[in-house]
């Protein structure tokens, strides 16, 4: 007996609402008579001629020559097997759909999106399939887009949930050539409409540091503070001993931090090595000879126990922890050996 005869198929696709299947991947359907049209999902195209028939069972293309019933369509869209189709229409537990499909959300209303932090146990994976994202929201630009990123770093509060995300996308620049990178946050929202969605949206200020919850897990262990996720991530990695943070929107972003879980602690900078790394830890003053606080201003302001920096100075520009451990491959211990040669205490005035 084949595995289709296995399956009561006509008594399925009796009970599943095809438009409303076709609709989870094509919303943006609009109803012709007893008929819907839209766009095609399985071929690029700018005037729609993707059809779903109800009646007769079917959707069709009059671009492409896509013809498929209900099981058809879903498996096509979602890259899964003949069986595994019938199981989702049955159990109405639909997959993702694949990559190379063209799928066209329905835009989330424009206005403020909130974010909502616990991020809830309902919200789906941000991450789909093959390295891409869900479509994020922008309420900015008012589009919404997939992402590649080549990071993906969780900020998580004191009790280990969800906060959030903080992504690295590394692209080119136009003009230039030369290579740049977008570290955009990443939020589970609520919209005007209650609807709620992965949005690229920052946390309303104070936001979070990113290693709370190895600062709520290590309440006696000094504080390595480090600038962007990917040096947190490699030295949280190398240096147990240690509670490794950073925090969002690097050096424009610090005035928005809670920097208070820091209060009481022994706090070690180690900016990367260039002159904004060290601007970003120390602070610095502009043209009008205004001071600008860094994180060393912060920390003392919220009253940490005290203030000690690693002098990058003489290595690579924008050389940080993770070039060492990574790139030029030092070890844990000898990059420990050489920054201890090379603290020095901070004093902070505290305003």
């Amino acid at each position: 007996m084949s595995l289709h005869a296995q399956v009561d198929i006509h008594g399925l696709k009796a009970r599943v609402d095809l438009v409303e299947v076709v609709r989870r991947y094509v919303p943006a359907l609009k109803k012709q008579g007893r008929e819907w049209l839209g766009l095609c999902p399985f071929h690029a195209e700018n005037s729609p001629s993707f059809y779903v028939l109800p009646a007769k069972g079917y959707v069709h293309c009059f671009g492409c020559g896509a013809h498929e019933d209900v099981v058809g369509f879903l498996a096509r869209i979602t890259g899964c097997t003949f069986i595994e189709a019938c199981q989702q229409l049955d159990g109405q537990q639909f997959a993702t759909a694949r990559e190379g499909v063209r799928v066209e959300d329905p835009a989330p209303l424009a206005g403020t999106w909130v974010p909502i932090t616990p991020v809830p146990d309902s919200a789906p994976d941000l991450m789909a399939t093959n390295g891409w994202t869900v479509r994020l929201w922008n309420p900015k630009s008012g589009k919404l887009r997939a992402m590649k990123p080549s990071r993906v770093d969780p900020y998580r509060d004191a009790e280990g949930r969800l906060l959030g995300y903080v992504l690295r996308a590394d692209t080119t620049d136009r003009n230039t050539g030369k290579a740049k990178k977008w570290t955009p946050t990443v939020t589970w929202c609520a919209g005007p409409d209650g609807k709620q969605q992965w949005c690229l949206q920052h946390w309303p200020a104070p936001r979070p540091l990113c290693g709370l919850d190895a600062l709520s897990a290590k309440p006696d262990a000094p504080v390595l503070i480090v600038e962007g996720e990917k040096c947190r991530a490699a030295g949280a990695g190398a240096w147990p001993q240690y509670a490794v943070v950073t925090w969002p929107g690097g050096s424009n972003g610090l005035a928005k931090v809670d920097w208070r879980p820091l209060a009481g602690r022994e706090v070690v900078l180690w900016p990367d090595a260039d002159e904004p790394g060290l601007k970003a830890m120390v602070g610095w003053s502009n043209d009008a000879g205004r001071s600008v606080a860094g994180v060393a201003a912060y920390a003392a302001r919220v009253g940490v126990r005290s203030i000690r920096l690693v002098d990058t100075a003489g290595q690579a520009r924008g050389w940080d922890v993770a070039d060492a451990l990574e790139v030029d491959g030092w070890t844990p211990r000898q990059l420990a050996a050489w920054a201890a040669a090379r603290v020095v205490d901070v004093t902070v005035v505290r305003a």
